[in-house]
């Protein structure tokens, strides 16, 4: 493709570009969490991430007692 159409296909898609859904106006953004309530919320959640990891390596790697019924 000789570089003369490779410019005017890149400024032709420029030009045609929505813009982007992101960018809407400050009365539709909710309020951001405090530093404190994120760190506590996404704490706890890592906390609780970790302890389903333990239960599922428990279970997983259980030992039969070799007991039978």
């Amino acid at each position: 493709m000789p570089s003369g159409a490779w410019l005017a296909a890149a400024l032709g898609a420029a030009l045609v570009a929505a813009p982007a859904w992101a960018d809407h106006p400050a009365g539709l953004r909710s309020q951001g969490w405090s530093p404190l309530t994120a760190g506590l919320v996404f704490g706890g959640l890592a906390l609780l991430a970790g302890a389903v990891v333990v239960i599922v390596v428990a279970i997983l790697t259980r030992r039969d007692d070799g007991h039978p019924e």
